[in-house]
């Protein structure tokens, strides 16, 4: 294993968090997907990555419902909520990192963080926070030696403590290096336990189908007694 492997994700995930940032003064109502998925494009270039490091997922309104809604033709209207989806290759490695965002009624877009920055509905804010302790409850069990599935179990019994596990329809999450989906797979059916050094990405989501969706990802680094996001 490549000893500057670590130092050349952490490259790759700081240009993803800074094009991630950079979103809402561009993201604009009017706007198709597709067009927002080709700035980002640029901004990672701009940044010194290489490419994506996958195919972007720019889903807005009801298509976030969708957790692998690729960017479309779709307009992306006033007052919808917008899932980005993306990752940074550099240098032979990837990052992967997902946030949310709402375009307001005038020119405005905000990212949708915890507590809610954002004017979205409180709705939205309700379920991304439920979504942002699910997810912390996740990172905090993080250590060398634990069993992935006792992750992902902690996920859905946070979900479920709210009535929602049901429209949690994916793992929580996955190694990443070389490939953005690598072992071990953040799984409740993964027989796996996490070693020293691992990258992996925690996604906790959940999908209201024909309304919304939300995901929150965000990449970790397994330590011996911890963890570092």
């Amino acid at each position: 294993m490549p000893s500057n492997r670590i130092s050349k994700i952490r490259t790759a995930a700081r240009i993803a968090d800074e094009v991630i940032l950079s979103v809402p003064d561009f993201l604009r109502a009017g706007m198709t997907e597709l067009q927002v998925a080709s700035r980002i494009k640029k901004h990672i270039k701009k940044k010194g990555g290489h490419k994506e490091s996958f195919r972007l997922i720019i889903a807005s309104g009801k298509r976030s419902a969708m957790p692998h809604g690729y960017a479309t033709n779709k307009v992306i209207r006033k007052n919808e909520i917008v899932m980005i989806d993306m990752g940074v290759h550099y240098d032979g490695y990837c990052s992967d990192i997902t946030r949310m965002f709402w375009v307001g009624d005038n020119v405005e877009t905000r990212l949708i963080a915890s507590p809610p920055a954002s004017n979205a509905p409180n709705r939205i804010k309700k379920i991304y926070n439920i979504i942002k302790s699910a997810q912390l409850k996740a990172i905090k069990m993080i250590r060398a030696g634990i069993p992935a599935a006792k992750i992902d179990k902690a996920v859905r019994k946070e979900f479920k403590r709210f009535g929602m596990e049901k429209y949690f329809t994916h793992s929580t999450g996955h190694g990443i290096g070389r490939k953005v989906h690598e072992d071990p797979r953040i799984s409740i059916k993964s027989p796996e336990r996490l070693k020293s050094g691992q990258i992996i990405t925690i996604e906790p989501g959940l999908y209201f189908k024909n309304k919304f969706g939300i995901r929150i990802e965000d990449m970790v680094l397994v330590k011996k007694e911890g963890m570092r996001s």
